[in-house]
């Protein structure tokens, strides 16, 4: 057990984490610790390790996540989505996933009053079902867009917020 361990961090750090912004091809495991090993097991499959998204399907976070921190209800919906509130990291493992997004895929975007989540305000926020997820979403990609943040077809899923379904 402990070699497949080993060799999915073996693959992890030499092969699927290669396109990570702060990640050198070759580098030492050690680099590989903290919040970017919890999104490289828990939310890269998804998302993808640069952030790309699933073009239609999954929203990229690469240029887009800190974009949320500048409307009011974003901070909340960010951990509230069903793979932040869903996932089986505990809650200061989860604040941290969260930090270290918002870092490094929303690098220059994050609002300047800003403060890191805490695993306190994770763990009040996750518990709280998101009823209407898309409605939400949609009042505040409309609200990035009145602020001039988004352009007016952007969505965040690679085409326009007209043709999703």
């Amino acid at each position: 057990m402990r070699r497949k361990g080993l060799a999915l961090l073996l693959w992890l750090a030499l092969g699927a984490g290669a396109g990570a912004a702060d990640y050198t091809p070759g580098a030492p495991l050690e680099q590989l610790t903290g919040p970017r090993i919890d999104f490289a097991l828990r939310c890269r499959g998804c998302h993808g390790f640069a952030g790309e998204g699933t073009p239609g399907h999954v929203p990229r976070l690469d240029g887009f996540v800190g974009l949320f921190t500048q409307v009011p209800g974003g901070r909340d919906y960010l951990m509230r989505v069903p793979g932040v509130a869903r996932s089986r990291l505990d809650d200061a493992r989860l604040a941290g996933v969260l930090n270290w997004v918002l870092a490094t895929y929303g690098a220059g975007q994050v609002a300047p009053s800003f403060t890191p989540y805490s695993a306190a305000e994770v763990s009040r926020a996750r518990r709280q079902v998101l009823l209407d997820r898309r409605s939400i979403r949609d009042q505040l990609l409309a609200a990035m867009r009145d602020r001039g943040l988004l352009d007016p077809g952007e969505d965040g899923f690679g085409r326009s917020a007209e043709g999703r379904g």
